[in-house]
């Protein structure tokens, strides 16, 4: 039997001891690294010019939309004017993602109170609010100065205002995601298509439209009325656009903005050019897999009779996963040269150094992706068509392995299903603070030195 809901106080609460730790761990690594880091070299003097008032200057190194800079001015903005003193250095522009992280509970909770609230005990949902805000790759940016925790946070917030049915708040948000990270286009595009299918259901078949059965069928309607009542299908394609002005106003000034700025990046672009990398998908289901470890034993089972079940499928998907990964396995410069990343290690040590991990990887990403389809297989058909495309769309165009590409699609599969489990909640909370315990420990105590900087180096996800 589900419980009542907690009492007003104990949410907030419990974001203000999350947001506490995370502070202890922010001040930590200030304190060993109170200098820019990595991208923070590009991202903070950038900041400060924007805080000096020179907006007209730019680096074109970076290759992100000036989103992040514009928040932490106008966070900082005001506590400054009360300060009677300008708040840009490394640790005030570093608060911008401490800021975003509390905020990242919050919108993670009512978003799982939205899609599970009337099924899943309330203080279940509250600590897998937590326990997905703790997501090791995306909680350790909370730390840094790069984009990737606000980001995430605009476009869970789109979504959340999506439901709610309020879509121009939601467009509007589409555009401040977009200038966060211009990859975000593609989550307005999902909304986008998602509401676009919902209209058409509505008022061309009088129900939504949820299996692959009822796409065939207002498709079939479509071209019947296209063909006896022309007309009515300039009716029906009206209130679309009407209803999805906002999203489609976003996705026409994102087109604008291509065409004007002849690329998604701006900045450098030889670093970021678009590819074909299917291999990315395998690592975003061992992405998934490693970090929804604590529920994949209950997984093994079912993967493993539905192989059984359909082994002639099984086998062509692993052969095909084989063949791609052998013939389209890229690997970035940055991936071979920068050794304050795991990734770099990760391809080193295992798969770069032995030829053969690659291919014997491939039923775990099999198996990784299974997790995946059963994490939305509650989802309508649109849904699950939608979050393939968009997968695919976001990570696949990257020649680079980057974990934080997947930090969203990681997102949009967990929070479509939540266990009813308090054994498996509690042992994905202490995964999950083990694992970024461990980061921060890497961070603080494994140091080394190049040869062109006098700094101390260390590793970062």
């Amino acid at each position: 039997m589900m419980s009542t809901q907690q009492p007003a106080f104990i949410f907030p609460l419990v974001i203000g001891c999350f947001t506490a730790v995370t502070y202890v761990f922010f001040v930590v690594v200030y304190t060993v690294q109170p200098t820019e880091f990595i991208d923070e070299i590009y991202h903070i003097p950038q900041a400060q010019k924007y805080c000096d008032g020179r907006f007209q200057e730019w680096d074109p190194k970076i290759t992100t939309l000036p989103g992040l800079y514009l928040f932490s001015i106008g966070l900082n903005g005001p506590v400054s004017w009360v300060l009677g003193r300008k708040l840009c250095d490394v640790f005030s522009l570093r608060i911008t993602n401490l800021v975003a992280t509390a905020f990242m509970l919050s919108t993670i909770h009512k978003l799982l109170l939205y899609l599970h609230g009337d099924k899943v005990d309330h203080w279940k949902l509250m600590l897998s609010a937590v326990n997905l805000s703790l997501l090791p790759v995306m909680y350790w940016f909370t730390f840094l100065y790069y984009t990737d925790v606000l980001s995430t946070l605009i476009v869970l917030v789109m979504i959340l205002l999506h439901l709610y049915r309020a879509p121009n708040a939601a467009g509007a948000m589409g555009v401040i995601a977009i200038i966060m990270r211009q990859t975000n286009i593609i989550w307005v595009g999902f909304l986008f298509v998602h509401l676009a299918a919902d209209v058409l259901g509505a008022k061309v078949l009088k129900a939504p439209v949820i299996t692959f059965t009822d796409v065939k069928m207002l498709m079939k309607k479509l071209k019947k009325i296209a063909h006896t009542k022309p007309h009515r299908l300039v009716e029906v394609l009206t209130d679309v656009v009407f209803d999805c002005f906002s999203y489609g106003a976003v996705l026409l000034l994102f087109l604008l903005f291509v065409y004007y700025n002849g690329s998604i990046v701006v900045g450098d672009r030889k670093a970021h050019e678009a590819t074909v990398h299917i291999p990315q998908i395998g690592y975003f289901c061992l992405f998934y897999l490693l970090f929804s470890l604590p529920y994949a034993p209950s997984y093994v089972r079912p993967f493993v009779k539905l192989c059984k079940k359909n082994m002639l499928l099984a086998a062509s998907v692993m052969v095909t996963g084989i063949m791609i990964v052998h013939s389209n396995t890229l690997v970035h410069p940055y991936l071979l040269a920068d050794n304050r990343h795991y990734t770099f290690y990760l391809w080193n040590k295992l798969y770069g150094r032995f030829s053969f991990v690659k291919y014997v990887m491939v039923p775990l990403y099999m198996f990784g992706a299974y997790m995946v389809h059963a994490s939305i297989q509650n989802r309508n058909f649109i849904f699950k068509i939608l979050f393939l495309g968009c997968v695919i769309a976001s990570i696949v165009p990257q020649k680079l392995l980057e974990f934080r590409y997947f930090i969203i699609p990681f997102l949009m599969a967990r929070l479509q299903n939540v266990s009813n489990s308090w054994w498996h909640l509690g042992i994905e909370t202490v995964y999950f603070l083990l694992i970024n315990a461990l980061t921060l420990y890497i961070f603080v105590g494994k140091t080394f030195y190049w040869e062109d900087l006098p700094e101390p180096q260390r590793i970062i996800w």
